[in-house]
């Protein structure tokens, strides 16, 4: 053990007892995490009574990600996780989250031929309230461990728009309906990856992939770190 390992020991992020400095979590912590669900939409993440290839919403969409990974079900350890890194000012725990999700997904995403990370991009005024962008830091992690380059200057958010939580699944798509915008077109050809911390009804993310996919993408790839449980 070193002198600052004595002096700051290593606590779990999610309880705040001590553990050892490789650790992510506590055991305790780590066995908790909720598994993902047996069947769900393969394109919209949303759980289904069997596997399916898309959901009656994602087969009649214009335009819906090719594929959704999730690590986790937002609840328990991994809600409290994401929330300490949007709301709590602990951007640093973005690397342990990074790791879990690459701990549950990284074969999944080895068969997916990216061509480069997006995060979910926040519009320049919460970005200057909060400081970070916590999706552009997950997305980090994960790029590095994909070996793809992180590019945060081609998805903006041209609109403020109002928090997601506060509104139900009609008003959260009429919401963020031309919230976004592509910067630059170097996407034709491209498979995408689009990082966010939380999905719920998939309103947002539906809403980005279009702007990627009418910019030229011709595969958009989701990953969330978490999925809100809906009952299918």
């Amino acid at each position: 053990m070193t002198v600052l390992n004595w002096l700051f020991p290593a606590v779990c992020p999610a309880c705040q007892i001590r553990i050892g400095s490789e650790e992510l979590l506590c055991q305790e912590c780590h066995s908790a995490l909720t598994p993902l669900p047996e069947n769900y939409c393969l394109r919209c993440g949303a759980p289904t009574l069997r596997p399916e290839p898309g959901c009656a919403q994602c087969l009649h969409a214009a335009y819906s990600a090719d594929a959704t990974f999730f690590a986790f079900e937002y609840e328990g350890v991994a809600a409290r996780l994401i929330l300490s890194v949007k709301f709590a000012d602990h951007p640093e725990q973005s690397r342990v989250l990074g790791q879990l999700c690459w701990e549950r997904l990284a074969t999944a995403l080895h068969w997916e031929a990216v061509d480069m990370v997006i995060p979910m991009p926040l519009h320049v005024w919460r970005l200057i309230g909060r400081r970070y962008n916590q999706a552009a830091l997950l997305a980090g992690e994960l790029a590095k461990r994909l070996e793809r380059p992180l590019v945060t200057d081609i998805l903006l958010r041209q609109k403020s728009t109002r928090p997601q939580t506060r509104l139900n699944a009609r008003e959260r798509h009429q919401n963020v309906r031309g919230a976004f915008h592509v910067h630059k077109a170097q996407l034709k050809g491209q498979t995408v990856l689009v990082v966010d911390d939380v999905m719920t009804t998939g309103a947002t993310m539906r809403a980005a992939v279009m702007a990627l996919k009418k910019a030229g993408a011709v595969r958009v790839v989701a990953l969330c770190a978490a999925r809100v449980r809906h009952e299918p």
